[in-house]
């Protein structure tokens, strides 16, 4: 594992307290008269008013009932386009291969040679710091199976100089990965990290994006795109 990371994490908790109020509910009772109403007489005397025949009223239409249809609508088949490999990689991306293992970066990466790395590659454009952005490949056949503790006594070895800032899981095919992000101090320069730690049986892959920290929020997602382009070939 490389030796340029480092991490604290401090947790805070705070007290809540509940004030209780007590509400008084008035109950207004409401009086009400009734009032007699006096009945309708029907006039015995006098003259017959004869009454008028009236028309009969037009009835509306009969309402009919109008059956539903019996077939039922055919609906769309949805369709599911698997994702292929090749679709993972974004144009003008140049390949790298170490054995039987594939990656892909972009075409402004440069491959060079690093100590202990099994692939590496410069951004051949210096953004104006100083420092040209890396990938590198490594790997690892620790005796530790479970990948959250290999990460976990890999911290233990950190410098004082590298922060950890977060980490994270997801899959990249068929192979289980955590993703660190970190901050290192490199000849007193502030660094940002992606280490893609991705297990392969006994195997732990590793690959490493660095850049300037300034710059590393933009670049991450470069990086993560790296990460997925890599794969191992039969």
């Amino acid at each position: 594992m490389q030796n340029k990371q480092r991490r604290n994490i401090g947790f805070t908790t705070k007290r809540v307290n509940i004030l209780a109020c007590l509400c008084v509910l008035a109950l207004i009772g409401i009086s009400c008269s009734t009032e007699q109403i006096p009945g309708l007489e029907i006039p015995t005397g006098g003259s017959q008013v004869q009454a008028t025949q009236e028309e009969p009223a037009t009835l509306p239409p009969e309402m009919t009932d109008t059956p539903l249809p019996t077939n039922t609508p055919e609906l769309p088949t949805a369709t599911f386009t698997a994702t292929t490999y090749e679709s993972l990689i974004p144009n003008g991306w140049n390949q790298y291969i170490y054995e039987k293992v594939e990656m892909w970066m972009p075409a402004d990466f440069v491959k060079k040679s690093l100590k202990d790395a099994l692939v590496y590659a410069e951004n051949k454009n210096d953004s104006g710091n100083g420092f040209h952005v890396s990938v590198d490949l490594t790997k690892d056949t620790p005796t530790v199976t479970d990948l959250d503790d290999y990460i976990r006594d890999g911290l233990k070895h950190f410098t004082p100089e590298t922060t950890f800032l977060e980490k994270k899981s997801f899959e990249i095919g068929s192979y289980e990965v955590e993703r660190l992000k970190m901050q290192a101090i490199i000849m007193n320069v502030p660094m940002g990290e992606a280490i893609y730690f991705i297990k392969d049986g006994g195997t732990i892959w590793i690959i490493t994006g660095l850049s300037h920290y300034d710059e590393f929020s933009k670049w991450l997602r470069t990086f993560d795109q790296i990460a997925h382009t890599f794969r191992i070939n039969p």
